[in-house]
């Protein structure tokens, strides 16, 4: 994500298009993985094992507690088993026949998510997708995003890459194609749009622009 923050605010355009067009939807559904056949260690007779003193066992990683604050970065939000493939580079614009002049690129669905964040106090960076209107020049409804794309036919981050956002204290219009952190309490929870699908909501407690 530090590498995505490094984009220029020429993205200030590409706010307002990002995600604009029909809510195309294509749900991914997720297959669990195989088991693993025994081998022939595994299957044999089983012998004697040495003890271990209980000094020398590696201890379990503890989980953060819910109001323990963690700094996450958007691969964080994919299920572990997906984030080798995690790339945080924006997919390439997809054309079909029509060229430019085709529909936009259609957002991916997808119900895998990290559970673990499901009521954990988290900070996160990204990008602001503002949902409706400013009020007195302030947009208090939006989604955080990691990328944004420079046209409509660069497609929607998937659902698990997608935060819907509450803030009481809202983020300027005028400042929207900056980057920001934005704190709270996050939700496994699906919130559906004109403009997309998101897995996760979060009530956010600050929002912070981005030094990069």
């Amino acid at each position: 994500m530090r590498a995505l923050m490094r984009r220029s605010p020429s993205f200030a355009c590409a706010l307002l298009c990002a995600l604009f067009g029909p809510a195309l939807v294509a749900t991914a559904a997720t297959a669990p993985a195989a088991p693993k056949k025994p081998t022939a260690a595994s299957s044999a007779a089983p012998t004697t094992r040495a003890k271990t003193p209980a000094s020398k066992m590696a201890a379990p990683k503890p989980k953060p507690k819910t109001n323990e604050l963690q700094e996450i970065d958007w691969r964080d939000l994919l299920p572990e088993t997906e984030r080798k493939q995690y790339s945080p580079n924006a997919p390439a614009p997809v054309h079909g026949a029509l060229g430019e002049g085709g529909p936009p690129a259609v957002q991916t669905v997808t119900t895998a998510v990290n559970t673990d964040l499901d009521q954990a106090l988290v900070r996160l960076p990204g990008f602001i997708v503002p949902l409706g209107e400013p009020k007195n020049g302030v947009v208090r409804e939006f989604y955080l995003v990691p990328y944004i794309g420079e046209d409509i036919h660069v497609p929607p981050p998937p659902s698990n890459q997608m935060v819907y956002v509450r803030s009481a204290t809202g983020v300027a219009a005028e400042a929207m194609h900056e980057a920001y952190w934005v704190t709270g309490k996050m939700r496994v929870e699906t919130r559906t749009t004109p403009l997309g699908t998101s897995a996760y909501s979060l009530v956010a407690n600050k929002v912070e622009q981005y030094q990069y």
